[in-house]
């Protein structure tokens, strides 16, 4: 190697390394330094192989005026990922002498070095975009690509999506995890053959992925989520497996957007979706937005307001119908946060999601218990007060106990006070509400079947419960129109629990044409606003006075 061509050797390899990491372009600038002294016309790249660079060419260097000269020459390297590395340099107005055959093939092994290095820096650059388990963009990428695609377009022309795959834990163990994690892998597959090239999907983690779908394309990708089929081997066997999601969906209306949105905006209705029973999909809109902030505050200030007795016990009267007494009572809450009232509609709901209404049904039974025990001491004759208590509540091991113990602290008498508790259709959940209401009966404490008759209500609830009292749903008398059949079924239930010693009363009466229905069916202790609406605890004393309606 002469003196003209080792320092062009060195400044070529100056350049190659001269920005710290190497890239395609440096390599690009080198060749460019290097093709004039050996009359290089282009030098071109092909990778054959598997792997993920396969079947590859690109083009190093072109110089567009130079005439081709004979046939280029090929240097091969096999490479660590399975391919094969072919550097084709292609002469200009002459043929390379052997000479520079030999120091080209220098050139040709130091840019088969690079681009081992390139390649690399490439994988490295996109196992930290990629979600490990599916191959997917993980949520730096997602969110890059989502931006992109909203900057190169309209914003209003795409719907972003957050959703997970429905009982995936149920799947996990039927399967094992290895098995689990083959159908998420397929599972991302599937996604990547749903979107187009202007649309992008995005994995979380674990079983929440993300999407970006144009809009007209938006009722299609909700059905296609709705059953997504993948084939697995179970046992030897190949086995179709149908995957549902549960999803959050955000339609984009405006044209400037904060980044976090595309994820945050559809994963708050993914939340809201998973916390309703039976819902698939939720678009994310304004009132939605109002209601899950709602729920936030709710949780976010239940706990003081509990302290601070921002809770109310009102009292619905039970009346008996044949002589228009009162007779009985439901003790309900209602929150006053703020000097405003708060619909049970709002707080509820969430305290029953996270568990924290167990503590709401203790401090309401508190109430009523010592509202009873000042009555009994003021000379008023109360009533029997019945107070509810949530199928969440039954999580709570020692939920009868503390029933009873509470009672027991308020010096009341135990007949004094009934508990209501709602069906279950939920097997599991149905053997321990059995078991909570023998446990109540075994205490002597008066149970009630609250809701008899809306959605899943069973006969051999009947027969498995061991209640005082069966309230019938509002649902039985909330039409416009009776039929010979409404008065024939009511009679059928009144007329067995009377026969299986259980009380009998309807809830929800508002007309006389009501009320008629139930006393002919054999039903005449009556909750609901034909008589009376729930009173605070000094109205409803008024009524505990003159009981006559």
């Amino acid at each position: 190697m002469n003196e003209t061509q080792t320092r062009l050797h060195k400044n070529f390899l100056k350049k190659i390394s001269s920005k710290g990491t190497a890239t395609t372009d440096t390599l690009r600038e080198a060749l460019s330094e290097v093709a004039p002294y050996f009359h290089i016309s282009g030098v071109e790249v092909e990778i054959a192989g598997i792997g993920d660079m396969a079947d590859r060419r690109e083009i190093l260097y072109q110089d567009p005026d130079a005439k081709k000269q004979g046939d280029p020459l090929q240097f091969a390297f096999p490479t660590k990922h399975q391919n094969e590395f072919v550097v084709h340099i292609q002469p200009a107005d002459r043929p390379f002498s052997r000479d520079e055959r030999d120091e080209l093939e220098i050139y040709a092994t130091e840019c088969f070095f690079y681009n081992e290095i390139i390649f690399t820096n490439e994988q490295a650059e996109k196992s930290a975009m990629t979600q490990y388990l599916s191959g997917l963009p993980n949520a730096g990428a997602y969110v890059n690509q989502a931006i992109r695609l909203v900057m190169a377009g309209v914003p209003s022309d795409y719907s972003a999506f957050y959703f997970d795959i429905r009982g995936f834990s149920r799947i996990n163990r039927k399967y094992g995890q290895m098995q689990g994690d083959g159908i998420i892998r397929r599972y991302g597959q599937k996604l990547t053959e749903f979107i187009k090239y202007n649309e992008c999907v995005g994995h979380l983690g674990g079983d929440k992925f993300v999407a970006m779908i144009r809009q007209e394309r938006k009722d299609a990708f909700i059905a296609f989520l709705s059953d997504v089929v993948i084939e697995i081997d179970k046992d030897g066997s190949p086995e179709k497996l149908h995957i549902s999601a549960t999803i959050g969906e955000w339609d984009i209306e405006r044209d400037e957007i904060d980044p976090s949105d595309i994820i945050g905006r559809p994963s708050l209705g993914l939340s809201y979706a998973k916390s309703e029973l039976g819902t698939t999909v939720v678009s994310v809109t304004d009132a939605a937005l109002e209601k899950l902030n709602q729920k936030k505050t709710v949780l976010g200030t239940y706990r003081d307001a509990l302290e601070n007795d921002e809770f109310i016990v009102y009292y619905q009267p039970k009346v008996d119908s044949r002589g228009n007494i009162l007779v009985g009572a439901e003790g309900l809450v209602r929150w006053m946060h703020d000097g405003e009232m708060v619909s049970p509609g709002v707080f509820i709901p969430p305290l029953e999601q996270n568990g924290d209404i167990l503590l709401l049904d203790y401090y309401v039974l508190q109430r009523a218990c010592a509202d009873i025990r000042g009555w009994v001491k003021a000379g008023l004759e109360p009533v029997v007060i019945s107070v509810n208590f949530s199928r969440k509540d039954l999580a709570d091991r020692h939920l009868a106990e503390n029933i009873f113990n509470i009672i027991e602290e308020s010096g009341i008498d135990k007949s004094l006070i009934e508990i209501e508790v709602t069906e279950t259709v939920d097997e599991e959940e149905h053997g321990t509400l059995t078991e909570f209401i023998n446990s109540l009966c075994d205490l002597g404490i008066r149970t009630a079947i609250d809701d008899f008759g809306a959605g899943y209500s069973s006969l051999s609830t009947l027969r498995e419960f061991r209640a005082n009292t069966l309230k019938i749903d509002r649902s039985f008398i909330n039409t416009d129109d009776f039929s010979w059949k409404d008065e024939v079924i009511l009679t059928d239930i009144i007329h067995m629990a009377g026969e299986l010693g259980m009380d009998v009363i309807t809830e929800g009466v508002e007309r006389e044409d009501q009320l008629a229905l139930v006393n002919n069916a054999g039903c005449h202790v009556i909750q609901g606003f034909f008589y009376d609406r729930p009173l605070p605890k000094e109205e409803f004393e008024k009524r505990l006075m003159d009981k006559q309606y």
